[in-house]
């Protein structure tokens, strides 16, 4: 395996949709935080009464679920030995593309600016580096991007695989791409499952993102036997 593409996919990250800008929660919230309503993202945790209105409202309003996905992710070991590559496919109709060196804030208020300034600015750099950034974009222009010679989307729905299985199925490719849902409730567009060459379940119970993240790659880490490659001091 040269490389792991980890994607977060139906990510539940969008601005707030002009439906709801008018709403009074939404207004309320967008002037405590000096902002239009249109220049902050969709958060239930503020704007649930809106949402009400909103199509697959079980399915938006998380971008927390997708901060957390990306702290397991990127300070991983097999981040840090750079075989991780990591996409996030928005609700929005975007991909974020994240620099594996990227240091996110580890307040979530904090990672939402960060975020929001995305969409704003498309390209966040630091000493010269890109560290984020926007661009609008399918998930299957995504993967005809990066060409992944495996795809496997964990789902509850896929079949149930042994993690020792697993992780031999992920590192006898070049470059597999896992796809792990971004959003609380609710399941995969057809569009989603029709991109996977794989429908894969860890676990015989739902678990959240993150956990099934830190899982898959702990799982692939353990095949590649990363922790026996480490030299360890007397």
């Amino acid at each position: 395996m040269e490389k792991l593409i980890l994607i977060i996919v139906e990510a539940a990250i969008e601005l707030v949709p002009e439906s709801i800008q008018d709403h009074p929660s939404v207004r309320a919230y967008a002037a405590r935080r000096g902002r239009k309503p249109w220049e902050i993202l969709l958060d239930r945790s503020y704007h649930h009464s809106a949402m009400r209105r909103l199509p697959e409202a079980e399915k938006r309003g998380r971008p927390d679920i997708t901060h957390f996905i990306l702290l397991e992710a990127l300070g991983s070991p097999l981040n840090k030995l750079g075989l991780l590559e990591v996409y996030v496919h928005a609700r929005s109709g975007h991909v974020i593309w994240v620099n594996p060196e990227t240091r996110l804030p580890r307040v979530y208020e904090r990672f939402k600016g960060v975020i929001e300034k995305l969409y704003q600015e498309p390209v966040v750099e630091a000493d010269g580096k890109i560290l984020l950034k926007l661009e609008e974009k399918t998930l299957g222009q995504l993967l005809d991007e990066v060409k992944p010679d495996l795809k496997i989307l964990l789902s509850e729905k896929g079949e149930l695989i042994r993690w020792s299985s697993f992780g031999e199925l992920v590192t006898s490719a070049r470059r597999p791409a896992i796809m792990i849902g971004g959003f609380p409730h609710g399941d995969f567009h057809k569009s989603t499952y029709e991109a996977a060459d794989k429908i894969v379940s860890l676990w015989p119970e739902p678990l959240e993102a993150w956990i099934i993240t830190s899982r898959t790659i702990s799982i692939v880490e353990h095949a590649l036997g990363v922790g026996e490659k480490v030299s360890h001091k007397d």
